[in-house]
């Protein structure tokens, strides 16, 4: 029998689990921003049930296996449908392609997430994490689809924009499941803070929806881009300190 420790965060665990759900009806049905929030929130759902599940001691292993399988729902095949009914579907085999790989890297990074990282992320994680991705492509899609931006060149199915974004999108895919260190996402005050009010933002109906999607874009491209260098060096520098304290 579970406790309400145990159940609260859970309740947050299932929550995220049917918002990725909901976004994936919202992109059957064409609804691609609402579908993209939607992921969105399951992040910050997904989010708060790990924190609360540490705070309230509430742990549990049914708990740490029900969030690998949020994370495939939301940030896997949620994507992915949103991709695929919004703009790979035009592009034939090439398009079913792209967005079976969003999906298949997903899957194998979640496997190997569970089998090698007996912490569950708590000390870095080995690979791009598959939120980084999701919140890339749902990010984007907020920027491009909310009619804030006015342009012919700012979109998904051609151009210098949609070169970007796929390309990109592609290499994320092979980061996830590659080998390459990247450090938790900090909880600090000073940096969850803004993020959270940046992450309100896109429920706005003004230009400020945009605004903060392209932030969060370019966060997601720092994060997996250039933080992985910043994050090596950290490392060695913890190796050295570790050396150095045995020779003493």
């Amino acid at each position: 029998m579970l406790s309400w420790r145990q159940l609260i965060p859970m309740s947050f665990t299932m929550a995220a689990m049917v918002v990725g759900f909901y976004s994936m009806l919202m992109s059957a049905a064409g609804e691609y921003v609402q579908a993209a929030q939607l992921i969105m929130v399951s992040m910050i759902l997904d989010g708060l049930d790990g924190t609360l599940a540490r705070a309230l001691k509430g742990t549990t292993q049914i708990g740490a296996e029900l969030d690998t399988f949020v994370d495939m729902t939301s940030f896997g095949l949620a994507p992915a449908l949103m991709a695929y009914q919004a703009v790979l579907k035009d592009f034939g085999i090439w398009g079913f392609m792209l967005a079976s790989a969003i999906v298949l890297s997903g899957v194998y990074r979640l496997s190997r997430f569970r089998v090698v990282d007996p912490y569950r992320g708590q000390r870095g994680y080995l690979g791009l994490p598959i939120t980084t991705n999701a919140g890339w492509m749902a990010s984007f899609f907020i920027a491009t689809e909310c009619g804030q931006i006015d342009q012919d060149w700012f979109s998904l199915d051609h151009g210098p924009i949609a070169t970007l974004f796929w390309a990109t999108t592609i290499v994320m895919l092979v980061l996830q499941i590659s080998r390459v260190r990247y450090s938790k996402p900090t909880k600090n005050p000073i940096v969850f803070i803004p993020f959270s009010i940046v992450m309100i933002l896109l429920f706005t109906k003004s230009g400020l929806a945009a605004a903060a999607a392209l932030a969060l874009c370019a966060y997601g491209f720092y994060y997996a881009f250039i933080h992985p260098f910043f994050y090596r060096q950290h490392l060695l520098l913890e190796q050295e300190k570790e050396h150095l304290t045995l020779d003493n």
